[in-house]
C-alpha cells in the first residue's frame, strides 16, 4: 500500500469513526448488563474512537450536558474500560443515582475514581472496581460526588489499523 492510500485510509477511518460516534448518540445499543458479578446495565460502553479526535468528540458531549471530561489511568474497572479511555462526565443529583452506573467520586485522598454503584445503604452508595476483589473502603456520598459517566471513549491508534493492511 503506498503512502498516499495509506493517508487516504487514515483519513476515511477518522471520518468514519467521527460520524459514527455521533450518530451512536441517537442509536439504541444493547447494554452489558453484569460485569464480573457486578450488575453495569447502566454504564456506558465505550465506543472506539480514533485518538486524533478522541478529545474532541469527547468534549463536545461532555459541553451537551455541560459536564466534563476525565482520561481513565488504572486498571480497576477492566475489562469495561481499558487505561486511556476518555470519560465524559456529567452532574448528577445524589438522589438521582441508581445502581449499576458508573460514578466519579473523590476518595479520602482527594483523587478522584471512577467506580461502579453496587448497593444503597445508610451512609451512601457502596462501590466497586470491576477489576478489584473487594467493594471500596469509602462509599459514595453527596459530599464526595462529581459526578455521572454518561460516555466512553476508548483510542484506537487508526495508524497501526492503516499499516495493517
Amino acid at each position: 500500500m503506498s503512502l498516499s492510500q495509506k493517508i487516504f485510509t487514515c483519513i476515511a477511518l477518522a471520518v468514519f469513526a467521527s460520524s459514527a460516534a455521533t450518530a451512536s448518540h441517537s442509536a439504541s445499543v444493547k447494554p452489558v448488563k453484569w460485569v464480573r458479578g457486578i450488575y453495569v446495565a447502566e454504564t456506558p460502553a465505550p465506543k472506539l474512537i480514533p485518538e486524533n479526535i478522541v478529545w474532541s468528540v469527547a468534549e463536545a458531549a461532555a459541553k451537551a450536558v455541560k459536564g466534563t471530561t476525565l482520561r481513565g489511568n488504572g486498571q480497576s474497572m477492566q475489562p469495561l474500560y481499558q487505561p486511556g479511555t476518555v470519560l465524559v462526565i456529567a452532574p448528577s443529583k445524589f438522589d438521582d443515582l441508581k445502581r449499576g452506573q458508573t460514578v466519579v467520586y473523590y476518595n479520602s485522598d482527594s483523587r478522584p475514581v471512577a467506580h461502579v454503584l453496587v448497593a444503597k445503604c445508610k451512609t451512601g452508595w457502596r462501590v466497586a472496581g470491576l477489576n478489584n476483589r473487594a467493594h471500596d473502603d469509602e462509599g459514595v456520598t453527596s459530599r464526595n460526588l462529581f459526578g455521572v459517566v454518561i460516555e466512553a471513549y476508548q483510542p484506537i491508534n487508526t495508524t497501526a489499523v492503516a499499516s495493517a493492511r
